[in-house]
């Protein structure tokens, strides 16, 4: 789940006046995205593989969660799948064998109700071969039952085995985007829970900074407009680009409130800044100049 670093965004006017200005500043400072890494299972973290401040990799290891539980319960699970298997095999061999006592149990049928109409047999035989007949057929139909349950139960372990293997993957916490470790909640052999944060990670290669922007200033700024962005101890100016403009109003946030601007109302505006060289941190303090026509 992501959550907005927020460190005190403001934003005041600074440098306009009722008439018209080529350039317009605007106070901000830098936030960022920030995604907590979790565990999906309960256990010891076996091993911690980054610490603050590391730069990963998408899909890099971080850490891992005990599975010792996890692969002996897949062996029990498997052990019993085994079984099945051969409970399986069983039936089948009965089967065969019992397949085969009916198909001679119908030959002997079929020649003695031949034989008895020639008199050559007894209804008594005949009786007895019938007899047999059904008791065969039956034990058939409780084998097919048998296969039948064993069969949903394969299913229902199987499904199991596969649970058991994705909780094991899931043990395995990896690095979703590229970015910056910001920090570590855990250190090795501590018990975690589900949901709870172990990591917390940003993805650096661009800052965002928000700022507010009066109606009367609004028809000004436009979606991916190119601005400058100033950093103190940077000395060159930065590209930005706005990214995002508020739909509705808002007053102005209580950081900045003064008798003045008690009841102003302002758009937010979010001017995106890429990092490549990663010289921007999360809560630097920054002004943006944004130029319009005069």
């Amino acid at each position: 789940m992501k959550n907005i670093i927020v460190l005190g965004v403001f934003s005041l006017l600074i440098a306009c006046s009722e008439g018209d200005k080529k350039d317009l500043y605007f106070d901000g400072r830098l936030e960022t995205d920030v995604i907590k890494i979790s565990a999906k299972n309960s256990g010891d973290l076996d091993t911690l593989l980054v610490d603050e401040g590391e730069s990963v990799k998408q899909r890099q290891l971080l850490a891992v969660v005990n599975t010792d539980r996890l692969r002996l319960q897949l062996k029990q699970q498997e052990a019993q799948l085994s079984e099945i298997s051969a409970n399986m095999a069983s039936l089948d061999a009965q089967k065969n064998q019992i397949s085969s006592q009916l198909k001679l149990n119908e030959d002997l049928l079929s020649k003695t109700k031949d034989l008895l109409q020639k008199g050559a047999a007894t209804t008594q035989k005949r009786d007895e071969l019938s007899t047999q007949h059904d008791v065969f057929a039956a034990q058939l139909e409780a084998i097919k039952a048998q296969k039948t349950a064993l069969g949903n139960k394969r299913e229902q372990l199987e499904a199991a085995i596969d649970l058991t293997n994705l909780n094991i993957s899931d043990s395995r916490l990896l690095a979703p985007v590229d970015g910056i470790i910001l920090n570590r909640y855990f250190n090795e052999s501590e018990l975690t829970n589900p949901g709870m944060p172990v990591f917390e990670l940003a993805n650096l290669t661009y800052l965002d900074a928000t700022i507010y922007v009066s109606l009367k200033r609004l028809a000004d700024i436009k979606l991916d407009q190119n601005v400058k962005v100033l950093v103190d101890g940077v000395k060159e100016n930065l590209e930005g680009r706005v990214q995002w403009i508020a739909s509705e109003a808002e007053f102005t946030p209580k950081t900045i409130l003064t008798e003045e601007t008690r009841t102003s109302l302002v758009y937010a505006v979010k001017v995106r800044v890429q990092n490549d060289q990663g010289k921007l941190k999360i809560g630097m303090p920054v002004q943006v100049l944004i130029s319009v026509e005069q």
